[in-house]
């Protein structure tokens, strides 16, 4: 098992800003619309350079043990000097998985399991050291040629997009049929994401006392049953978009009573923590709602005034996600259906 290797390089500035639609007819089409499709994995840069490849996620993780890392190094080497891609790692075992099961494949060190982490092309930056400006039709019949002989690297399924029709057509195979998280649309300088079911990470700000009855029954012996979420805005302001049950699980319900020791603050209703545990929470649909933002000061949380956002329509805790902060790139207003962030109104 290879040593882990970190650098200092940084590449969130590197992930595309995607606004999130919930149907496809909301995407504007040009002449150069481009859908592709997207996976449950994990964002990288990938280098190839004097013949060796390896990728850097946006913690710093230098990979350079990956199978599918030497099918890049012989399908570019007598075709480039130099490149950089930016790619998604993701894990294929007979179906696209998800990605606890992608975390655990390319954590194992076991030589099985990482030769289904395969390599999916969003994107070509640079070719010896030239930036590409291509549009992204040109780089993805480009990619597709160099790694046309790979069988874990490829770009990820995409076509050119003439009408909506097609994006339907598109969708019903990769995402009904095959599994695939959703879909992704280039179009006009903007970038578009589409879920089956609606997906948002949120960081805890505070525990619910009450149950949607009223009663603090559970609260009162040791039980976390609801949990009250916000998204971050570019200020680094956080923006409620509501609560979220925690389960019927009493053990992940006494597990979260351990939040209790992040307090900062209490109210009749609600006990404040501090930000840290971002969750991803799945809903069936949203709607406009108007939202209180708050700043926290490191110490605690003080209200600056109201904003028309959304509240999610039967929200489910899916996951922690110990992976990210509470930080504009990682639970930002991108998340949100553009639509309604263009409706918001600061107060």
């Amino acid at each position: 098992m290879e040593k882990a290797v970190f650098v200092d390089e940084k590449i969130d500035h590197l992930k595309p800003n995607m606004k999130l639609v919930k149907d496809f007819r909301e995407i504007p089409l040009s002449n150069s619309t481009v859908a592709q499709v997207k996976v449950d994995g994990e964002f990288n840069l990938l280098r190839f350079k004097n013949g060796c490849a390896y990728t850097i996620n946006r913690w710093g993780r230098k990979r350079m043990d990956l199978p599918a890392l030497r099918e890049v190094e012989g399908a570019l080497g007598e075709l480039v000097k130099e490149a950089e891609l930016l790619i998604e790692l993701y894990a294929i075992d007979g179906k696209p998985l998800k990605l606890p099961q992608f975390l655990h494949y390319i954590k194992s060190g076991d030589p099985n399991l990482l030769t289904k982490v395969h390599i999916g092309v969003w994107d070509i930056l640079s070719i010896n050291g030239n930036t590409i400006k291509n549009n992204y039709l040109w780089k993805y019949d480009e990619a597709s040629m160099w790694f046309s002989n790979c069988s874990m690297v490829r770009v990820l399924p995409y076509i050119k997009v003439e009408k909506h029709a097609d994006i339907q057509r598109f969708w019903n195979k990769y995402v009904t049929e095959l599994g695939y998280e959703g879909l992704v649309f280039r179009t006009n300088g903007e970038i578009y994401k589409m879920k089956p079911k609606g997906e948002i990470d949120a960081v805890i700000v505070a525990i619910n006392k009450k149950n949607s009855y009223g009663k603090a029954t559970l609260f009162k012996d040791g039980l976390v049953t609801s949990l009250h979420l916000a998204v971050m805005d570019d200020d680094g302001r956080f923006i409620e978009i509501g609560d979220c049950a925690s389960g019927i699980n009493n053990q992940l319900r006494t597990a979260l009573w351990k939040l209790m020791e992040f307090k900062v603050s209490e109210d009749e209703n609600k006990v404040w923590i501090k930000p840290f545990v971002v969750c991803t929470i799945e809903y069936t649909d949203i709607f406009e709602s108007e939202n209180t933002i708050y700043m926290h000061d490191g110490k605690s949380y003080i209200e600056q005034g109201k904003t028309k956002l959304i509240r999610l329509r039967h929200p489910r805790l899916i996951k922690f996600r110990a992976d990210k902060k509470a930080t504009p790139n990682d639970i930002g207003l991108n998340q949100i259906p553009y639509k309604f962030i263009m409706k918001g109104e600061k107060t």
